[in-house]
Parts: C-alpha cells; structure tokens; sequence
C-alpha cells in the first residue's frame, strides 16, 4: 500500500523526532506560584511563530515543581507568568534546576491590551557555570547590547548637536530606550553615516574575544548571526551579501533564533523587491494568473542569491505568509501555490511550516472553520464551539468593563429577543474572573449566551481581537460566514440574512 508524499513526511517527522529524542528534566521551588501549573512551551517553526505544549508542571502547595519534556535538539522553551515571558534553551538529556521571577500579574489595563507585550525573561539556573548555553548566551546578550548602544549614543550626541545647529525638531536631553527609538525611526541617514565612522570589524572582533574558548555549536551558531545581524544594521552589508555569505551554502538553523531572526530580516518583502526587477517581474504572472509553484520556483531560482533549492523553497514559504494579508498577491493563488509546495517538498520541516502557514492564514478566512473553543458559561458549565453545530452563530468577543460592549449588549438582547429561532448569540467576555461576570449578566438579566475565557486564554489571540467589541457570523456548518461581522449597531441583521437566504434558510 502507497501513501502520499506528505503523509510519508510527517510519519517521518513523527519518528525520526521521537527515536532522536532525549529527556529533560526541569524542576525548582517557587512559593509564590504554589498549587498553580507551569506551562512549558515551544515554537514548532520561527516564520509563523505556531506554539506546542511541551509539559505541564504542576507546583505543589509547597512551590516545589518537576517534570520532564522530551525534545531532539537544543530548543528555545518558554511559560508565561502574569506579566512575564520566561524562557531558557534546553538541551537534550540534561537537568535544569530553575529559578522564577518575582511574581508579577498583569493588571487588567494589561489583560485588556491586545498589543501587550510581557517583559522578557531568562530564566536563571542553580549552579550553572560558564561553559553552560544559557550562561554563555545571557553574557552574550549583554555584550551585543553593550555594542548597539555604544553605536547609538554616538548617533544621539551627533543628532543633539544636528538638531541644535540646524533648530529642526528636538529630541528628548534624557539618554532613554524612547530615543533611541526615535532615532531609529526617524533618523536613518546619520545612523548610517555614524556606522561607517565605527569600525565594524574591530568592534566585532573585540566581542567575539571573550568568547574565544567556547565550543557549544548552537552558542557560536548564534553568535555568528547575530553579527551579521551589527553588519547588516550597519549597512556594511546589504542583503545581497549577506545572504551569500551566510545563507546561501550554509546549514539552514530552524531552530536558532538569532538564524531565524536574521533570515526574516533578510528576506522580509523579497517578492515585491525582486518581483521589480527584470528578471523578476514575472513573479505577478506565476502567482496571480498561472497559480503555480513551478513557475514561480523557475523565476525565482532566476535570483542568483536563490539559487540554493532548499533556502529558495523556505524564502518562497516566508514569502506566501508575509504577503497573504496584504493586495499584491490573489489569496486563492497563494493557497493553491502552498498547496502544491506541500505536495512535493522532500524536507520535512518545510512541510510542518506549510501546514502551520495554512492553518494561521485560513483560520479567519471565510469558508474555513474557526478556532476551536471550549469555556465556562455563568453556571460553570463548559461550552464548545462545536456544541453550536447545526446553528448559526453570532460570536462576540467583549468584556463588562467597555462602555463599548455595555451599550452593545442591550442591542444583543434586542436581537436575540427578535431572531433567537433564526441564530445563536454568543459572547466570549475577558472580565478578570467568572464571577465578576455571572454577577453582571445574572445583575443584566441577559438571555444569550456568555463564556467567560479565563480557561483558554489564548483565544483571543487565535481570533486575533485587537478592539472590543468584534464580532464574526458562523454558519450551519461551523464555518465563517462573515469574517469579521458588522456589529448590531451597523445593520448586521441585513447582512446575516443574506447569508441565511443564500443558503435557503430563510
């Protein structure tokens, strides 16, 4: 019996994963997170950043935690704590004996945000060393600012001094991260023109030195690139160059940041830039008009910077991720090219990436299923999305703390009173706790339906919720309908109806 290519693939990712495989064990105390569960984590690729569970760890009453993850290489492993993003590399087969931040919750100002970003955290270890990955790579990462910073102060003085002379806009007389900000934003030519007063070369050189006698492959690896990333912010090398020199006949690193890091630097926005060439114009007529992989794989290995087939199949995977959310390029096109390089791809990590690329840029696309849920209802009963099957749906997403979504909520109720044998209404709310919503809905006497997220946070993030309310119309068939859907006060009956009646619903 045969199988497809890519089934054959990801039985092979599947073995060759769990027969390379090696444990680890993670353990420590920590009183301050005691009877609550860690949540260790990784990325499965570092273009569509698609997360995987690698263990829960329960901490008992006493903040004493342990447990063991199985991985094939070194990986970058991450939690989240309240406000903290904390992570660590591991490597196979070794013990880490960890410690936690302080605990520090995020405020519901935070829970709120859509844009938060945590504060980044490397986890320290109890009795590492200096030949230890994370030590290195911790020291490393002080130095590099050291590095950036020194060339930014630099720039600052020379734009303090600019400014002052020529009375153009004044910057901030505090030395902060917001100017530097600002200077990188706004002021690139004398960035670039301070560059070139440095000497790259020495400056690297000088960092790299430290590090002379250290023989950990993944830790040089990532030194490397994040060297190239100075050349490159220095614009001693261009894209071209750099990636010649550091892509083009090297090891493909899935799993190095500072490699991945790089990489989507280097190749942010390819298509457009090479699509202006001669060569590369080419590249509208292979996607939009022949939807087809061949072609475009045939006008990009044109670029001799592309001219290796595997970076030129991970760069074209990048691409059609980057580019499918904006007007260059048909969607339907993108999805059908995807299709096709997951057909024939051979490297399985390509075809992982592929998969992850379908799954985020379908899952909000109408006609594809949404993500799934599965939350507490007022009355602590659990509610899938999937219990919805055979009825129209009208998701909300809210919270009883918007003004927004209060004035909202009484033209829900309006609607369900005048169409509740038509459709479902349901709302997914982030109040801090279930309580604090039961108390309002029961208080509101609300008749539709409230989920409260606190079990699954994330789904907020899976339905990418920027602004309270949002609002999307799902189908018998447990697809999207309407992707995002207008709210009750922008005539949405109108546009739900048309639906149901394209269907012969109504």
């Amino acid at each position: 019996m045969s199988y497809p290519l890519r089934v054959v693939l990801l039985l092979f990712i599947l073995i060759s994963t769990s027969v390379g495989a090696e444990n680890v064990q993670l353990s420590g105390s920590a009183p301050e997170f005691a009877n609550q569960e860690l949540v260790f984590k990784t990325f499965t690729d570092q273009i569509t950043y698609t997360e995987v569970l690698l263990a829960k760890c329960p901490v008992d009453s006493a903040g004493n935690f342990a447990c063991s993850l199985s991985i094939d290489q070194t990986r970058y492993v991450f939690l989240r704590l309240g406000a903290y993003e904390a992570f660590l590399f591991i490597e196979p087969g070794k013990e880490y004996e960890i410690i936690l931040p302080e605990r520090k919750d995020k405020t519901m100002a935070d829970e709120l945000n859509p844009y938060f970003e945590p504060i980044q955290y490397h986890l320290g270890i109890i009795n590492t060393h200096e030949k230890e990955l994370n030590y290195q790579l911790a020291f490393f990462d002080e130095i590099y600012a050291l590095m950036l910073n020194n060339s930014l102060h630099l720039t600052y003085n020379k734009l303090k001094k600019h400014n002052a002379n020529t009375g153009t806009t004044k910057v901030d007389t505090v030395y902060s991260d917001k100017t530097y900000s600002r200077i990188v934003d706004n002021s690139a030519y004398l960035i670039s023109q301070n560059f070139k007063e440095i000497d790259i070369d020495r400056e690297i050189e000088k960092a790299d030195s430290i590090f002379a006698d250290v023989d950990i492959k993944f830790f040089n690896d990532f030194k490397k690139y994040k060297y190239a990333q100075y050349r490159h912010l220095s614009n001693q090398e261009m894209m071209k160059s750099i990636s010649n020199s550091y892509y083009q006949n090297n090891e493909i690193l899935y799993h190095n940041p500072a490699y991945m890091s790089l990489f989507n630097l280097v190749y942010k926005d390819y298509f457009q830039y090479f699509g202006r060439t001669e060569k590369g114009g080419k590249i509208y007529q292979d996607i939009n008009k022949q939807e087809s992989y061949s072609a475009l794989n045939n006008t990009l290995q044109q670029d001799s910077i592309l001219a290796n087939d595997t970076l030129r199949e991970l760069v074209i995977l990048k691409c059609l991720y980057d580019e499918f959310y904006k007007d260059k390029f048909s969607r339907k096109a993108m999805l059908k090219i995807l299709d096709s390089l997951s057909l024939s791809t051979q490297n399985p990590e390509h075809l992982l990436i592929a998969k992850n690329i379908r799954n985020k840029v379908t899952k909000l696309l109408t006609g594809y299923e949404p993500p799934q849920f599965q939350l507490f209802d007022k009355d602590s009963n659990l509610v899938s999305l999937n219990d919805f099957k055979g009825k129209y749906v009208y998701l909300g997403f809210c919270t009883t703390v918007s003004y927004a979504c209060i004035k909202e909520f009484e033209m829900l109720r309006s609607l369900y009173e005048r169409h509740q044998k038509n459709f479902e209404i349901v709302v997914i709310c982030m109040d801090e706790n279930l309580p604090q919503m039961k108390h309002f809905v029961e208080r509101k006497r609300f008749p539709y339906t409230f989920l409260h997220y606190g079990n699954q946070v994330e789904v907020f993030k899976d339905y990418d919720i920027r602004a309270f309310p949002t609002y999307y119309f799902i189908n018998k068939q447990g697809k999207l309908s309407l992707s995002p859907a207008a709210s009750p006060d922008e005539n949405v009956e109108l546009q739900i109806f048309k639906v149901m009646r394209a269907n012969g619903d109504l």
